[in-house]
Formats: structure tokens, C-alpha cells, sequence
């Protein structure tokens, strides 16, 4: 709540990395909240190959609004927004899980759920 309420001055002195990094960014670069991005997401993990299988949807956006902790934000669909099936491996993919997300008529490629709600907000 605080780094919405613009209070960041504490995040110099955490001792963690990332918020010091994220302090020099918003002070010196000016970076903002800019979009709410919202989604349901199912998680599914294998463990040979440490193999994390995501299903992203209901995507949507904030209108007019970044404040994340809002409880009375409201929220509507990003556009027409696919299904995003996202596979994530260290090692190696197991042939059941390859041969499991070779789905016909889909085609695979990138989608920034951000870039979509961007359009909205």
C-alpha cells in the first residue's frame, strides 16, 4: 500500500536488492503504476525436468485505474484476450509433456497480457 500511496523512501534502506533497484527506477526514471493486469491463472507442475505447465485466462484490465489493492476496482475484459498455455522447463522437456501441448489449430508464439491491458488503461 505504501508504493501506491507514493511513500517509497523505506525501500532505499530494506536491504533488498530489488526494491532498492525499484526506488532508483521510480525516483530517477519516473516509473509508475501504469495498468492493472488480472487473470486467473492453473498451475501444473511434473517434476522430471521440473516441468511448470500454466493456463492463463479471464484477462483483464482496470479501467482508469492502478491502484492494485483497491478493493472497489473494477475490472473488464483486455479485448479479446486468447487462452495462454505456457510451458516452462530447467533441463529438458519430457516427451509426454511435449507431445501433450502440441495442439491442433492453435498456433504457438508470444503474448504480453501487460500489452494487452495497456491498450485499455
Amino acid at each position: 500500500q505504501q508504493i501506491v500511496n507514493g511513500e517509497i523512501g523505506w525501500m532505499l534502506y530494506s536491504g533488498r536488492p530489488l526494491l532498492e533497484e525499484l526506488y532508483c527506477k521510480m525516483t530517477w526514471q519516473g516509473l509508475r503504476p501504469s495498468t492493472i493486469v488480472d487473470y486467473t491463472r492453473e498451475p501444473f507442475i511434473y517434476s522430471p525436468g521440473n516441468v511448470r505447465v500454466t493456463l492463463d485466462y479471464d484477462i483483464r484490465t482496470g479501467l482508469k485505474s492502478t491502484d492494485l489493492l483497491d478493493p472497489g476496482c473494477v475490472t473488464v475484459p483486455a479485448g479479446n484476450a486468447p487462452i495462454i498455455l505456457e510451458v516452462k522447463w530447467d533441463a529438458y522437456l519430457p516427451d509426454i509433456i511435449r507431445d501433450a501441448v502440441q495442439l491442433r489449430g492453435c498456433r504457438s508464439g508470444a503474448f504480453s497480457k501487460y500489452a494487452q491491458c495497456r491498450v485499455y488503461g
